[in-house]
């Protein structure tokens, strides 16, 4: 399953003028449907873990700050959501099989604690979104807490790079100073959650292993 989305990553990477629809500025723009082509671009990249900081600086060169936020957090939990729907409704079985070591504990932590699991891995500047969607649809994470988790937890970093798209298309130096600091707020936020679930299930006596 992963050596499939790897291949389907690599594809989409190579696919001629997928990522140059996301350059479109003047399509992008286009009323309803250009809107359909940024989710639909932009969903598809996320779905294969290619980087969706593309996809949120294109929405900030396109849309500005307030829709792109939208946009790109749109796209973002739509590839999410495809991960997570083809990982357990094709490979649950199998995947789980094939847990073990520090993956299998990773899984029962998911499992045991969704919302707080995958809201901290979100917020961590570091680690793969992809394996993220499948290594939730494969536990036992219910379908709200990954979606609330997910929305909540990339939206740091959606916001800070569609700052730094509106920034560099409009000149706005002070989007591109609030952008860095958003990410390094971020990112210290998703380390404390991690240190202090990690301590709290060492006192428990099953610490997880954190990406």
């Amino acid at each position: 399953m992963v050596a499939a989305c790897l291949l389907a990553g690599l594809a989409l990477r190579y696919a001629p003028g997928l990522r140059g629809v996301l350059g479109d500025t003047a399509l992008l723009r286009g009323g309803v449907s250009g809107r359909l082509v940024f989710l639909l671009a932009g969903s598809a990249i996320c779905a294969v873990g290619l980087p969706r900081q593309l996809v949120c600086f294109a929405a900030g060169v396109a849309y500005g700050a307030p829709e792109g936020i939208v946009m790109a957090s749109l796209a973002t939990l739509a590839g999410a959501v495809s991960g997570f729907g083809w990982a357990r409704g094709v490979g649950r079985a199998s995947v789980r099989r094939r847990l073990g070591g520090r993956l299998a504990r990773l899984d029962g932590f998911v499992t045991a604690h969704p919302f707080s699991a995958i809201l901290t891995m979100r917020l961590l500047p570091v680690g793969s979104a992809l394996m993220l969607n499948l290594l939730a649809g494969v536990s036992g994470a219910g379908f709200g807490p990954f979606v609330l988790a997910t929305l909540l937890g990339s939206l740091p970093q959606t916001v800070v790079f569609v700052l730094l798209g509106g920034g560099a298309r409009i000149g706005h130096g002070w989007q591109v100073v609030l952008a860095g600091l958003l990410f390094a707020a971020s990112a210290g936020l998703g380390l404390w959650l991690a240190r202090r679930m990690a301590a709290r299930e060492g006192d428990a006596g099953n610490a997880p292993d954190m990406p």
